[in-house]
């Protein structure tokens, strides 16, 4: 099987309500433009295609920098979500990537 790597360039987190660290990610949007994403990805989808050994990262529009995106248990309410890969660089996490518009 030939393993991928996406690009995360937009999430939607729910509920929309809340701040990104009381919501948890439903949906997210991948491609090579980060203004546009080609591909939306639910949750489900995403974490299959995780233990299916597919990657994915996110990139900073300011240093180029990638942080993987990993399974995470919310310590909170113990649900299975995503993260991005903890750093020192606030664009490229995923609670700081756009909101994804799916038209």
């Amino acid at each position: 099987m030939i393993m991928t790597r996406y690009r995360v360039v937009c999430t939607i987190q729910e509920p929309l309500d809340k701040p990104h660290d009381a919501a948890h990610i439903v949906s997210i949007g991948t491609g090579d433009n980060p203004s546009q994403a080609s591909n939306k990805w639910s949750l489900k989808e995403v974490l299959d295609a995780l233990a299916a050994g597919h990657t994915f990262f996110t990139r900073s529009p300011t240093t180029g920098k990638e942080a993987s995106v990993n399974k995470h248990q919310c310590t909170t309410c113990g649900r299975t979500t995503i993260r991005s890969s903890p750093d020192a660089i606030k664009d490229n996490n995923l609670d700081n990537l756009r909101r994804c518009n799916f038209s």
